[in-house]
């Protein structure tokens, strides 16, 4: 990690957000930490995706019952 990268690069040092706020998390520094701008990026696009596949799957599941009710 490297303090002097300008910020946005990959290599810059960014503070994750282990349990993030908009998510219920408690916004303290037993919450954070330090990591890589490439890493904290690929790790909440990873967390973004399971959610949509998420909901995906529960609006599959609503349409699945709504057509066995319907019928």
């Amino acid at each position: 990690m490297d303090f002097e990268e300008p910020h946005g690069r990959p290599e810059s040092a960014t503070i994750e957000h282990l349990v993030d706020s908009t998510l219920g998390g408690v916004r303290s520094q037993k919450h954070r930490r330090l990591a890589h701008a490439a890493c904290n990026h690929a790790r909440n696009e990873f967390r973004m995706q399971a959610e949509r596949q998420f909901q995906s799957w529960i609006a599959a599941r609503q349409a699945s019952e709504k057509t066995l009710t319907d019928k």
